[in-house]
């Protein structure tokens, strides 16, 4: 099915330097599509042609991108960056103009899934179980952290990919040594850790929900997954779907999700975007492509 339909079927895909990014491109190349790559820095890739583009938060990576998908006749936009994801929503009706699918969330969404404080104080308020979250600059010191939570703390940065920038404080000199700002700052879930991974079409309608277990981390006990499996746990399919359907998301979609001692869920992250370990849950690039061609044909 995709070799003849190759031909016209022009692929952009952003990022091609970070995980996710390589792992679209891989699964495009392997499909036998026509694949154009971008990133902010010269690098090596699958892809069959590469352009640096300027960062996401530029004002002038939005035109850059519509003006490649024109000059590529591209039918098909997967955008893999966090930091672009609220531009690329806001302008989708014009992507869509030039013939060019592109599967996202609202800009609404996005902006509340690019936000770590927004997105559990939204999830928080609509019934789902998050951790107890506060902002940096709502403290009148980081040792008042001392009062909300018990050791480890966890901090992270309130605007990042992934588990960019996580770090856990064991005691209060941690604290004190600590010199970044705009943090968001976290309790600590102790328990293993899953990585949903969907894909939802129309909006709100989980069609693929495939759960990955992490079962090595970078740094440790947070961080990045190193390997993954699948693992078919009913109560993280439960609330993957759900956080999938309260949302109101759409496309692909990275979630990162731990357990607490008792064994209950916490949701730590909702990425609007496809996840860096996409591979190991490729139907959900199956089925994205199977739903671009239904679309193509309407």
């Amino acid at each position: 099915m995709y070799s003849c339909l190759q031909s016209q079927r022009n692929v952009l895909v952003t990022g091609v330097g970070g995980p996710a990014g390589k792992a679209c491109v891989h699964f495009l190349k392997e499909k036998g599509f026509y694949v154009l790559g971008i990133d902010m820095k010269e690098i090596k890739t699958e892809a069959d042609i590469f352009r640096k583009v300027p960062p996401a938060l530029e004002s002038s990576y939005i035109p850059c991108l519509l003006s490649l998908i024109k000059e590529f006749n591209i039918s098909l936009l997967i955008p893999t960056v966090t930091e672009e994801l609220v531009f690329v929503a806001q302008v989708k009706d014009q992507i869509e103009k030039f013939g060019c699918c592109v599967f996202i969330s609202s800009p609404k969404i996005t902006k509340i899934a690019n936000d770590k404080f927004l997105t559990a104080k939204f999830l928080e308020k609509r019934g789902l179980p998050v951790p107890k979250t506060v902002l940096q600059k709502d403290l009148k010191s980081l040792n008042s952290l001392t009062e909300i939570f018990e050791f480890p703390i966890l901090s992270k940065p309130r605007f990042g990919r992934g588990g960019r920038g996580v770090k856990l404080y064991y005691s209060e000199k941690d604290l004190y040594d600590e010199k970044r700002k705009g943090l968001v700052f976290q309790e600590f879930i102790p328990g293993e850790e899953y990585n949903p991974n969907l894909f939802v079409f129309p909006k709100s309608n989980v069609i693929v929900n495939i759960i990955l277990k992490k079962t090595a981390l970078k740094n440790g006990i947070v961080g990045n997954a190193l390997s993954v499996k699948r693992e078919n746990n009913l109560e993280i399919l439960k609330i993957s779907k759900k956080i999938g359907e309260i949302l109101k998301l759409e496309g692909p979609i990275d979630i990162d999700i731990r357990l607490k001692t008792d064994g209950t869920p916490i949701i730590l992250e909702v990425n609007a975007r496809v996840g860096a370990n996409v591979l190991e849950a490729s139907e959900v690039l199956e089925t994205l492509i199977k739903t671009w061609f239904e679309i193509s044909k309407q």
